[in-house]
């Protein structure tokens, strides 16, 4: 088994089927009884002891499960009551609508109706973007440094002549892919854990042996800090990160294929 915290009433636990064969569980009779469920749920809050500290006085309030690949079982326990789950989902809520005001106002919508042609498709893309970051829990705060760097840069190439910026242009850099290579499943799905979605390259998964293979495609990446980011998160989750070269064609032909695409992506949502 292996443990992580969410936070100090709920834990997350990885466990193979073998492994919920030795304590004495089967898993057809798990699916079916309930009182065996809460049993094993409880066997495995108990363990969770020796790893992890913990608050789980209120007792077991929700689990849930999902099976993934490899014989694997991602199991989420949490000893939080339902008020307290609601309250801090309103905070959240309210963090988001707050960082939705500042960026989203009427004024904002008016400029842009007022706008035409490639002028108007420029603003509302850049509306499009602000409204995915606090959609992706972006606060306003992080937005406003962003912009804040944003017209840092555009000063520093700013025309003197006329005053108006004048970025130019170079050509973009395309980033060979990579293979990420692990030892084992549950570093993957911790390193997965973390991850935001500008993060979701192309990506596989392939089992070769007792090595879980990543590979990964930067071609439609934009900001190349992003994947060194990227690959820099991947090896303190343990990845050994190489630039590919026969490797795919090998575990095309020998490797066991897990996830054939949108694998990050795919991993990531098994967290959660």
């Amino acid at each position: 088994m292996f443990f992580w915290k969410i936070d100090d009433e709920t834990i997350r636990c990885l466990i193979n089927k073998q492994e919920i064969g030795n304590m004495g569980y089967d898993l057809k009779a798990l699916n079916e009884d309930v009182e065996q469920m809460e049993a094993f749920l409880e066997a495995i809050v108990q363990s969770s002891h020796n790893y992890i500290d913990w608050h789980t006085e209120n007792g077991i309030q929700n689990y849930a499960a999902k099976e993934l690949p490899a014989d694997q079982y991602l199991i989420t326990i949490s000893c939080t009551f339902q008020d307290d789950i609601i309250d801090r989902n309103l905070d959240q809520i309210r963090r988001m609508t707050e960082a939705l005001n500042t960026k989203i106002t009427e004024d904002r919508i008016r400029e842009i109706y007022a706008l035409s042609g490639e002028e108007k498709e420029k603003a509302f893309a850049v509306l499009s973007k602000d409204l995915n970051d606090v959609c992706n829990g972006s606060t306003a705060q992080e937005i406003a440094r962003e912009e804040e760097a944003k017209a840092v840069k555009t000063e520093t190439g700013a025309d003197a002549s006329n005053g108006e910026a004048r970025e130019e242009k170079k050509p973009r850099r395309v980033l060979p892919d990579r293979e990420l290579v692990f030892t084992s499943f549950e570093d993957i799905i911790r390193f997965a854990d973390l991850l935001e979605k500008k993060y979701f390259y192309p990506s596989s998964l392939y089992k070769d042996e007792e090595e879980y293979v990543l590979l990964v495609s930067f071609k439609e990446c934009l900001v190349e800090n992003d994947v060194v980011n990227f690959l820099l998160m991947a090896e303190e989750y343990g990845a050994v990160c190489r630039e590919l070269g026969f490797d795919r064609e090998f575990l095309m032909e020998h490797g066991q294929i897990l996830l054939p695409e949108n694998a990050i992506e795919e991993l990531y949502h098994l967290t959660r």
